[in-house]
């Protein structure tokens, strides 16, 4: 689904932007991944919430690669089979973000609001993923929230930001260190 979404948003801002629909096919190769890292962000943030109401969206196979059985996921004790296939989704979310941003820079600079929508959406996304990352026994999605102050700093700075591709990737860098490296070959 969040490809397809991606893939929406990608005719909707070339059919409003001719400049930008000149890079429409490398756009709408990156758009898949730009929604699934912000997808894949909100799926390990809710996990419990999820569970709560016997839906799970974590991808069985990662975690039986770690030697966890997604039958056994339990709140308490925390186990450390299932804190590396965590591990490795936030790896992978964090390369689907960062393919994000490659998509966010092949957006005209004169095309701030969508510039704007995009790297907002890919900063609360990328501390969130520091959040999950940095207590991995949370027990609820607003353990791991970002709080409004962040939001109010990722806006303010991608403001500041938001015409120097440069600046742009070196702070999803900085954001992002701490955080298990970015997947390559997704």
């Amino acid at each position: 689904m969040a490809g397809v979404v991606g893939e929406l948003l990608t005719e909707l801002f070339c059919d409003y932007s001719a400049e930008m629909s000149k890079n429409k096919t490398l756009l709408l190769k990156l758009a898949v991944s730009f929604g699934q890292g912000l997808q894949m962000t909100n799926i390990l943030k809710d996990l419990w919430e999820d569970k709560e109401r016997e839906a799970c969206w974590l991808p069985q196979e990662v975690f039986q690669s770690v030697g966890f059985d997604l039958k056994n996921l339990s709140r308490d004790p925390y186990q450390k089979a299932f804190g590396e296939g965590l591990s490795h989704l936030i790896a992978i979310a964090h390369a689907h973000l960062k393919k994000g941003l490659a998509y966010t820079l092949l957006i005209p600079r004169k095309e701030k609001g969508i510039r704007e929508f995009c790297l907002w959406a890919i900063g609360m996304a990328i501390f969130t993923l520091r959040r999950i990352n940095r207590k991995r026994t949370f027990r609820g999605g607003g353990e791991v929230k970002i709080s409004r102050r962040q939001v109010r700093a990722i806006i303010a700075v991608t403001r500041w930001t938001l015409k120097s591709n440069s600046l742009l990737k070196l702070l999803f860098y900085l954001s992002g260190r701490g955080l298990p490296p970015p997947l390559t070959g997704l």
